[in-house]
């Protein structure tokens, strides 16, 4: 339950007005300075806002500098009309709003009489004069438009600078999240706002989503990368979903996509070692069918807005065959989407507001796969059932006409199961090889894993023209959440087995390597709380200069409950305690956060902006640091093993003394073996950006900017068994040198020089100084353009760099790596880190041709992402490699790259109109790939089966569609 403390920090923050926007925009504003024809200032001017998305027209004035400023402008398009005594009233048409857009519109009234208007038919600003951040908005032209995958990962990665994990074609990725970086951020710094609220799933570092989204919903998503305002927690992916409403008319969309196996190319087979390699998933079915509809019960009061979604996509994994008893074949991967979702828009009188809304979610992967490895087979799948819901309500009020309230409230539920297949029975064991990069017999383990989160947020806004040498517009903002994350384990038999063969010439499982046994049954439970306050205020100095000054005060605090698991299971005679009492706080963070910025506009004429910002992120957190040290957590140990039957099936006495639990030891992990350094920081980035934004033509701007960003304060582990002057060098095992297997030159590894220490672990969370040794430096140009006129463009240039110390725990989490065993160290440093690409070009646009032939296209390419190979030393003697085995970096990451990506979809559709225009029938063909560029995008990086292809892009694929709008 939230404390009483917290709502009572809300309470005097709504009464002081020393609270405000703990949530990012999903509102834009509007304002501008109004003057007569000498440039004097016209006060006490009426000024009033209509348009579509408004129940009700707002009204201000003037104040005595001629300023005034609409807040909490809803998404949509609008009118702009200004009144005063012995002056022509004035009108702006088409001032078009998106989430967090700052809209310019400084008027000179003429002379004349009321009845007298002087209308502005030219478009609306396009370039934000007033803002530092330089957010990638896809409103529902581009979101319909453009052809993708129609998920969020396929329009994130349109945005200019944006890394993805992986390359959608039309759709095949988007049944799995993608992780994402941009301009230096750490992957999966990244945030899923729907409405404007944060509604991240809280495992792991607490950067991915629980919930999958019907994109049909969507009237905006926005993409806010950098200079954020002190309202964005975080400096990588701020992913801000605003769903649509009702209005006034009833409107909807009905849209049907569609491919088979029969409307695509098949793979190219990539050359390994001379020999073509079956490789890819191709699809063999997408169906994506929505239907939404929005209508008023009441005009001007009460909206309703409905929608449901069926997503179904089949693929083929080309490198595993079902066995000759089961009819051959490559395996498939069935994934199943569907999405509900209600909302109700109630305008309880001229100055408030209210918004409920339900958005369910079931995601269902019939075979998903563990990423560890490249190979999966079908029995190593796991099966996930996924049911989610977001519960949403919203509350905004016009105080007075320079003072606005927005109040929020969230609640996300999950059950996300990944479960063994029908097929797996008790006995059946995972499998895997790290040389050959396969895994067989049963996935990893069996889970489930319940999670909640509930959020709050309160925000104000105030106005305050002519004051302190300017006007003022005061952002003052509280947020508060309370997060829960179980882990509820299983695993068969208790172990699972490894391998490493990495002679090319046997078969995989043919080279023991240990068995790892676990503390199962687990049922874990982690919770974290975090705040923020911040302040800020945009301070515009003679209209042309505005002065963006920030600063966010965050809180984090992460423990784990009181919980048990069963006394029951294999091992647990060697994890006797079962149950925990309330441990202390794991984490107490307490932060602040600067957020500054200028921008000004170099003509005063609204077209054009030099923007320059600093920023510091602290990184987002989940469970990931409870759950490290829980002993009620998934834990276990490594055994050395031989198979001395040969087998290929571990017998406990193969490999464990239950009475010397310590002896052959390699390893422990888990919670039971792991501790958080007291003194631990929160990792944190500083970015500094500097830009440049002109509107050239109509509503085409372009733009340039320059980003340098260093990440500090991050994260991983040491073993403080095990000291670095704990291990002494070694050239040879078994008497033949230890050879680096890409390079072919002498490698020296480092072995624990004392037998007794083998396997002994005293695992640290903690900062690591060496990987504060990271910079990133970017310069990016860009150019956007809104449909108008029959086209629009949204376009990027990237060049890039991205280096430094390298960490697995960058995308694993801490507990993959121990900077304190030399053998980590090797070909560490001066790597590319991540997703670094050096060239990143990126084009959407749409033309209308002649006969409303309608074309868009997406374009993108990447410089081939860094490759990293590994290998796997292994002494089954134990005699010069005493811990058994050592996996090394063979070069540093970036010194070879994987191939380049370039990837092209073309779609062309042609509306039909009925009714005046008031039906739109649409049909739709995309040409996914249309180059049929069967690029490999990842190879295995293990010795033994270094750089097989794994996965290609998918090959063409033709896709048809129906769209009807009304």
């Amino acid at each position: 339950m939230v404390s009483k403390s917290h709502w009572l920090v809300a309470v005097v923050c709504l009464l002081l007005v020393s609270a405000a926007f703990g949530q990012v925009a999903i509102t834009g504003k509007i304002t501008g300075v109004v003057e007569d024809p000498s440039g004097a200032a016209v006060n006490s001017a009426t000024v009033t806002l209509e348009g579509p998305a408004l129940m009700a027209a707002r009204t201000t004035t003037t104040q005595t500098d001629g300023s005034y400023l609409f807040d909490f402008v809803p998404i949509g398009t609008y009118q702009l009309t200004i009144d005063a005594k012995g002056f022509r009233s004035f009108v702006q048409k088409d001032v078009q709003i998106s989430s967090g857009f700052v809209a310019t519109v400084s008027p000179h009234l003429r002379v004349g009489g009321g009845q007298e208007v002087v209308e502005v038919p030219a478009e609306g600003p396009v370039v934000d004069v007033k803002s530092v951040a330089t957010p990638t908005t896809f409103d529902n032209s581009l979101l319909q438009n453009i052809p993708s995958g129609r998920d969020p990962w396929s329009t994130v990665a349109q945005a200019p600078g944006a890394m993805m994990s992986n390359f959608d074609v039309g759709g095949n990725q988007s049944y799995q999240q993608a992780t994402m970086e941009v301009h230096g951020s750490i992957p999966g710094e990244q945030v899923y706002s729907f409405n404007g609220l944060r509604m991240n799933w809280p495992g792991f570092t607490g950067g991915f989503t629980a919930f999958y989204i019907d994109h049909d919903s969507l009237q905006e998503f926005q993409v806010v990368t950098d200079s954020a305002p002190a309202e964005v927690s975080v400096g990588g992916v701020y992913m801000n979903m605003v769903t649509k409403s009702g209005s006034n008319q009833i409107h909807g969309t009905s849209a049907v996509y569609y491919n088979t196996a029969a409307t695509r190319k098949d793979v190219t087979e990539p050359i390994y070692n001379g020999s073509p390699v079956k490789v890819g998933s191709p699809m063999t079915m997408l169906l994506d069918a929505t239907t939404n509809l929005g209508a008023p019960i009441i005009k001007n009061r009460w909206w309703i807005f409905g929608g449901y979604r069926r997503y179904d996509i089949k693929e083929s994994i080309l490198a595993i065959n079902r066995p000759p008893s089961e009819g051959g074949g490559p395996i498939a991967d069935t994934n199943h989407q569907s999405n509900t979702i209600l909302r109700s828009d109630w305008q309880i009188n001229n100055k408030n507001r209210v918004n409920f809304q339900w958005l369910y979610n079931e995601q269902n992967r019939f075979f998903r796969r563990d990423t560890s490895f490249q190979f999966v087979d079908e029995q190593a799948s796991w099966l996930q059932i996924e049911p989610a819901y977001l519960l949403q309500a919203q509350w905004t009020s016009q105080i007075s006409n320079n003072f606005l309230l927005d109040a929020r409230i969230g609640y996300m539920h999950l059950l996300f199961p990944l479960g063994y297949q029908r097929t797996v029975g008790p006995n059946d064991i995972n499998k895997t090889d790290q040389g050959k990069s396969t895994e067989t017999g049963a996935a990893p383990f069996n889970y489930l894993n319940p999670a909640q989160t509930t959020r709050f947020a309160v925000s104000a806004s105030y106005y305050k023209g002519a004051f302190l040498s300017g006007s003022h517009n005061f952002k003052f903002g509280y947020e508060f959440g309370r997060s829960k994350n179980g882990n509820f384990y299983d695993v068969n038999q208790g172990l699972t087995a490894q391998f490493n063969t990495t002679d090319p010439n046997l078969p995989p499982y043919t080279t023991p390597l240990q068995v790892t046994i676990f503390n199962t049954p687990v049922r874990e439970e982690a919770i974290f709380h975090d705040a923020a306050i911040f302040v800020q205020d945009a301070w515009t100095v003679k209209q042309r200069l505005t002065l963006n000054l920030g600063l966010r005060y965050e809180h984090f605090r992460t423990f784990n409950p009181a919980q048990s698991s069963p006394s029951s299971g294999p091992f647990v005679n060697l994890f006797a305690t079962r149950s925990f009492a309330q441990s202390p706080d794991v984490a107490s963070w307490n932060n602040v956060a600067p957020r500054l910025g200028v921008a000004y506009d170099l003509k005063g004429k609204g077209r054009s902006v030099l923007r320059a910002s600093y920023s510091r992120f602290f990184r987002i957190e989940g469970t990931e640091l409870a759950e490290a040290v829980n002993a009620n957590g998934l834990g276990g140990a490594g055994y050395g093993w031989t198979d001395p039957n040969g087998d290929g099936i571990p017998q406990i006495s193969e490999f464990l003394n239950p009475a010397i639990p310590a002896q052959n030891r390699l390893f422990q992990f888990g919670g039971i073996a792991t501790r958080i350094d007291p003194k631990i920081q929160r990792p944190y980035s500083d970015q500094f950006s500097v830009g440049w934004d002109q509107q050239v033509f109509e509503d085409l701007h372009v733009g340039v900017n320059y980003y340098y960003r260093t990440n500090k304060n991050l994260i991983a582990q040491r073993n403080a068994a095990i000291l670095p002057s704990d291990y002494s060098p070694i050239t040879t095992i078994g008497g033949a040198p230890i050879t680096n297997g890409v390079t072919g030159q002498p490698m020296t590894l480092f072995t624990i020089t004392d037998p007794a220490k083998v396997g002994q672990s005293d695992l640290v969370v903690t900062n690591i100084s060496e990987l504060d040794d990271n910079s990133y430096h970017g310069v990016e140009f860009t150019a956007i353009k809104r449909l108008t006129k029959r086209w629009q463009v949204l376009g990027g240039f990237t060049i890039q760099r991205n280096k430094g110390v390298f960490s697995p725990a960058f995308l694993n989490g801490s507990a993959t790596d121990d900077f304190n065993n030399p053998n980590k160290e090797i070909n560490r440093r001066n790597s590319y880190l991540n997703y670094d690409a050096t060239y990143v070009f990126k084009l959407a646009g749409t033309y209308e041709f002649p006969y409303h032939i309608t074309s868009s296209v997406n374009f993108q390419h990447y410089t081939g992402y860094p490759f990293q190979p590994v290998e796997t030393f292994q002494d089954s003697s134990q005699t010069d490699l005493k811990q058994f085995s050592e996996t090394v970096i063979l070069a540093p990451a970036g010194q070879t790259r994987l191939p380049s990506v370039n990837l092209l979809n073309l779609r062309i559709s042609r509306p039909t109109s009925f009714r005046e225009g008031k039906l739109n029938v649409e049909p739709i063909i995309d040409l996914d790939n249309l180059t049929n560029a069967n690029t490999v995008v990842s190879e295995s990086n293990s010795f033994g089966s270094l750089r097989q292809p794994s996965d290609v892009l998918h090959p063409f694929v033709a896709k048809f569609g129906l769209r009807v709008t009304f």
